[in-house]
């Protein structure tokens, strides 16, 4: 029994003296020294910026479209060009047969008939004049209906060209042609088709796809704070890590009577012709805040058990884990309130392992 006690009183110092070293190692920071390399980013001292979002359309650019209507009712007999294709200037697109070619053709071929007449009766005339056997007054009428018929046959060879028609074709056929280079973006035309003269619907639509626009619907409540010049970002389903940046150049004053939005256009170059006609996209819009808060880089958040983290490089490998309260988070910034200052070093790249590591 005396064995017991003495063996207790021995012991009762060396718990005593575990105990406060328990509570003094919990109550000094969570840090750490590591060899580590991982990546930081600083803490920066800035105007608070609010992130709205938006959906969006690719279209063409309407300052480079050109619209191909019919200009002639007949028959479609066949069609060259397929949506989306490359056309050249003056390819043929497709060929209608009409009668309103034919009796331009006809109008054609009459003229150069009396063309032919009127020049070979002025030239025999000009010789009868010559040789004393015409009167001056016969070579000026037959060289006035030569001129007559020369503008007529110039004016319906003009006719028959416009509308696609060819003074050497057998047949009456209309021809559409390209009047640009560029992408077919629109067709409404198939073989066998009835096309009327007075449709209202292009043919096709072309156009060159080096620019396009992105059309931004904008709610009322987000109206007053979108401006003309303001930077946006734009990403799309189709290339989800690319991001395509461009400037506000146009906004109407017209708010859509069905889906109450109003529309904000931004001009994006498209060279490598990525970004297509009718693609939806995401718009991303940041308004800056006259109010200054704390930003740090969102990769640098740690959320654990409810509560927010970043971890602080002290410098010399050594680290420690700082509670932060998230005011707001966007994709560039997480606003937050801790005890940092501006210029300080916090661990973006391996920020969770880090984490990980200090609080075990």
């Amino acid at each position: 029994m005396k064995i017991k006690v003495f063996i207790g009183a021995l012991l009762l110092p060396t718990l005593a003296l575990l105990s406060c070293q328990s509570e003094k190692k919990a109550e000094e920071p969570k840090t750490k020294v590591t060899d580590s390399a991982f990546r930081t980013d600083s803490v920066q001292l800035r105007n608070y910026e609010q992130e709205l979002q938006f959906t969006g359309q690719v279209s063409f650019d309407q300052k480079q479209v050109d619209r191909i209507y019919p200009m002639v009712s007949g028959n479609v007999l066949e069609v060259n060009a397929e949506l989306g294709a490359y056309v050249k200037k003056g390819q043929v697109l497709a060929k209608l047969q009409s009668a309103d070619v034919s009796q331009f053709l006809k109008e054609y071929n009459t003229a150069k008939s009396n063309y032919d007449i009127a020049k070979r009766n002025a030239d025999n005339v000009e010789q009868l004049y010559k040789t004393k056997f015409s009167s001056e007054n016969d070579l000026v009428n037959s060289r006035k209906q030569l001129e007559i018929a020369s503008s007529e046959l110039d004016r319906s060879s003009q006719v028959l060209k416009m509308y696609g028609g060819a003074s050497s074709a057998s047949q009456p056929l209309f021809t559409v042609q390209s009047p640009v280079s560029g992408y077919v973006v629109e067709r409404n035309v198939n073989p066998n088709m009835q096309i009327r003269s007075d449709n209202g619907n292009s043919l096709f639509t072309i156009s060159n796809l080096s620019d396009v626009w992105v059309l931004i619907n904008i709610y009322e409540s987000d109206i007053q704070a979108v401006k003309i010049g303001q930077t946006v970002t734009i990403t799309t389903l189709a290339y989800p890590g690319k991001i395509f940046r461009g400037r506000i150049d146009n906004i109407s004053q017209v708010v859509d009577n069905d889906s109450k939005v109003l529309q904000a256009r931004v001009v994006l170059p498209n060279p490598s012709g990525l970004l297509k006609p009718d693609m939806f996209c995401t718009v991303k819009l940041h308004v800056e805040k006259p109010e200054r808060l704390l930003a740090v880089n969102p990769k640098s958040v740690i959320f654990s058990e409810d509560k927010y983290f970043v971890i602080k490089d002290n410098g010399n490998g050594k680290y420690a884990s700082i509670p932060v309260e998230v005011i707001k988070s966007t994709s560039k910034f997480s606003y937050i309130k801790a005890n940092l200052k501006d210029g300080d070093r916090v661990v973006t790249e391996g920020a969770l392992l880090l984490f990980n590591k200090l609080t075990d």
